[in-house]
């Protein structure tokens, strides 16, 4: 499967988001919005009525994209990542009280290192729940936790060439739509 964009525009987009990190402080970022999702790494899927989660990390050129085993293949697809990338979690993790995908997420946080200083978290994101934030919370206690809501979308306000010719052909078939 061909990408919508290259890698390069990929990496430039994590890239503007690590700045903007950077600013505000942050050394990791917790993004459970779809559509920064996707804008950061390419995953295209309906998945998200199971927890998942894409995290950049400062210490690492690509983010990871963390979800259900099931989804894991839809996004070594559609996604720019490198195979260790795509972090799937187990079946088990799913639908039971016992265990939770963002106690996996916290445990593949701490296996990378990237379980200290500050994370930022979409906290008014209607994918990011209170559950999920007392589990990372309690699951990442060396870690700062702060408000990144947004973040991601400020970034994306600057559209590339690429996104610009997808724009203007998605308005020449709108327009062909009307007559």
């Amino acid at each position: 499967m061909k990408l919508l964009f290259e890698r390069e525009e990929f990496l430039e987009r994590v890239g503007r988001a690590k700045k903007k990190m950077v600013e505000r402080g942050i050394d990791l970022l917790l993004v459970a919005s779809p559509a920064n999702q996707f804008w950061l790494t390419g995953y295209d899927g309906w998945s998200f009525y199971t927890p998942q989660m894409v995290a950049v990390s400062l210490k690492a050129e690509e983010p990871i994209w963390v979800g259900r085993k099931m989804d894991a293949v839809g996004a070594k697809f559609t996604a720019f990542l490198k195979p260790e990338n795509v972090v799937p979690y187990p079946d088990h993790y799913v639908g039971t009280l016992e265990r939770h995908p963002m106690e996996f997420l916290a445990e593949e946080l701490k296996r990378r290192g990237w379980d200290k200083g500050t994370i930022g978290v979409e906290t008014d994101d209607y994918y990011y729940t209170a559950k999920w934030d007392a589990i990372l919370k309690r699951d990442l206690p060396n870690a700062k936790f702060v408000d990144a809501f947004l973040l991601v979308n400020w970034c994306r306000m600057k559209k590339s060439p690429r996104e610009l010719e997808y724009m203007r052909q998605a308005g020449k078939i709108s327009a062909a739509a009307q007559k």
